[in-house]
């Protein structure tokens, strides 16, 4: 059902505009002047306005103006229907003042009746639109939920099997055969992936539901960068990959979310890591610029293909680029670390030439 409403002070004109436009599904509202049109607009969902120009103590273009000024009803079309003011600078204003389009009487039949069918339409065809993102819009709201739920189930166990696989290495391994071990090993390597899977789908869970919630205060940046180098030169010594720091002497504070900004530099070292080959370097460097800091790590690794860049920073999306040493990637580290970065106000961007290497960088504002 569309409910169209006719402004007009003359009822012989209202009456034959709905004529003229009756149809199956229409249902019109009738208002002898602008405060009377007013009114209705304001009370009931109206559809489209078709709108006479010349009307007493308030006319078209001041109703309309009042119609686009109100948030309930700036959005409904509005159609100006007049038999003066055909000067080109009244059918401009009444452009600017928010109408679609102007009908000028005598009112020609056919043109009036396509007019009114196209733009009802369209209005029809956009709530059609709307009912549908609500609805996929809900229904993703349900999938953010059950991935949150089973995420949440799954990494208990998963954290029991880790513990025990390393209980059972550490307590028993001269009892236990070379095979076993490598049993073992790979019980606790695949144990880890899927805890790390697991936490980077609860972190999606979070982002996409609108739940994300920074804890920020001011934090030392220096500190955050070197305590986080530190903690992945066990991944780096491993692969005989040297990781260097390039910070200034001087303090860089900013208030941020230390745990959320350090899972966006593990992230961003552990890649370079997992890309680069032994006996090549990573430097994450700190740069402070008057608004904002500016962090990086660069890698010497393979580089990504120029045409594959757009790849990054989404869900579930990898390039060409293997790892080094055949380690799994979930394709969800990048996206959540855009993320992360863009709710503390940065940006987070990349820089790579192939068979070089590739720099990643995110800024903060300080």
């Amino acid at each position: 059902m569309n409910d169209i409403l006719i402004v007009d002070d003359r009822e012989e004109n209202i009456f034959s505009l709905e004529s003229m436009l009756e149809s199956e599904g229409r249902h019109f509202w009738r208002a002898l002047s602008g405060n009377d049109g007013l009114k209705i607009a304001f009370k009931e969902n109206i559809d489209l306005i078709l709108m006479d120009v010349q009307m007493p103590e308030m006319d078209g273009f001041e109703t309309v103006e009042i119609l686009k000024s109100n948030p309930r009803t700036n959005k409904i079309p509005i159609i100006f229907v007049t038999a003066i003011n055909k000067d080109s600078k009244y059918v401009v204003k009444g452009l600017q003042d928010g109408a679609i389009d102007y009908l000028f009487k005598p009112l020609d039949i056919d043109i009036t009746r396509a007019k009114v069918s196209n733009i009802l339409l369209m209005i029809n065809q956009q709530k059609e639109l709307e009912s549908k993102n609500l609805e996929l819009a809900q229904l993703n709201q349900e999938k953010n939920q059950l991935l949150g739920i089973a995420a949440h189930d799954l990494r208990n166990p998963l954290g029991n099997i880790l513990i025990l696989s390393d209980y059972i290495i550490d307590g028993a391994a001269e009892q236990l055969s070379d095979d076993q071990r490598g049993l073992l090993a790979m019980i606790k390597k695949s144990s880890n992936y899927m805890i790390g899977l697991i936490n980077n789908i609860l972190d999606v869970s979070k982002i996409e539901s609108g739940k994300l919630e920074l804890k920020p205060v001011q934090t030392n940046i220096n500190q955050l960068i070197e305590s986080n180098t530190e903690l992945n030169k066990y991944l780096a010594n491993k692969k005989n990959i040297g990781l260097h720091l390039d910070i200034p002497d001087e303090q860089v504070s900013a208030e941020v979310d230390p745990a959320y900004i350090e899972q966006v530099l593990n992230n961003l070292v552990s890649n370079a890591v997992k890309f680069s080959m032994g006996g090549t370097k990573i430097t994450v460097r700190l740069e402070k610029m008057p608004d904002l800091c500016m962090i990086s790590v660069a890698d010497q690794g393979a580089g990504i293909p120029e045409s594959e860049l757009g790849k990054l920073f989404k869900f579930f999306s990898r390039t060409s680029v293997q790892s080094t040493q055949g380690e799994h990637s979930t394709g969800l580290g990048l996206a959540i670390s855009r993320k992360i970065v863009e709710a503390h106000g940065g940006v987070i961007s990349v820089e790579s030439t192939k068979g070089v290497g590739s720099t990643f960088s995110f800024s903060l504002p300080l």
